[in-house]
């Protein structure tokens, strides 16, 4: 299979001909994702304790099972407070506090919108973990609605981006045709395995690419 266009190298705007569907990552595409900034919401005034949290939770190495689905907060909890030192609940607060204090990214939802009133089919496609995600849905349900035709959740399928399974496991569930489909996303790693796979890529990398491009 070739290797699918970069399109916000390739274009200036959609070359909406090109394609059927249109593939949304969630975190900083439609609901934004800024660890610094819960921390400093979660532990105000301490940044050691920020410093501390930012390490072990968010960087730490547990983080990519959440993703996975193979492994829940509280267990996490548990083994950084064994491991690291730190008192449990301080570790669940980090693990599960940034869930509420996340926001929508009304520039992706405009793209998204733009997309559907041109007629093609939406998809999300994003590594993210169970209880962050079902909270999410119920929190901006307002932002969803039916706008989006499918998706693959990163935890629930346990193979997460930039895996060729998961892009497989997407095209394949829905119908999708690679060679016409694009991926948004702001990892470019994911952007590059969903090329690599056939499927075109978006590299959201800096605010107002995706109202400048979804003309």
């Amino acid at each position: 299979m070739n290797e699918g266009t970069r399109f916000d190298l390739a274009y200036e705007t959609m070359p909406w001909h090109k394609v059927d569907a249109v593939v949304f990552d969630i975190g900083n595409i439609l609901i934004k994702f800024a660890p610094d900034d819960f921390l400093q919401q979660l532990f105000p005034g301490d940044e050691a304790m920020q410093q501390h949290m930012l390490r072990h939770v968010y960087k730490g190495p547990y983080w990519p099972c959440f993703d996975r689905g193979t492994m829940t907060y509280a267990e996490a909890a548990r083994r950084l407070a064994a491991e690291a030192g730190g008192k449990e609940a301080d570790y669940l607060h980090a693990l599960e506090g940034w869930i509420e204090l996340k926001t929508p990214i009304e520039e992706g939802w405009r793209a998204a919108r733009r997309c559907k009133r041109a007629g093609k089919k939406l998809y999300l496609l994003s590594n993210y973990p169970q209880q962050g995600y079902e909270r999410l849905r119920v929190k901006f349900e307002d932002h969803f609605g039916d706008l989006f035709d499918g998706g693959i959740i990163s935890c629930y399928e346990h193979v997460v981006k930039p895996e060729r399974e998961i892009y497989a496991l997407l095209c394949g569930r829905y119908g999708i045709d690679p060679v016409r489909a694009v991926f948004i996303d702001d990892t470019l790693i994911n952007v590059e395995g969903a090329m690599k796979f056939g499927m075109h890529g978006f590299h959201m990398h800096e605010s107002g690419m995706m109202d400048r491009f979804f003309l």
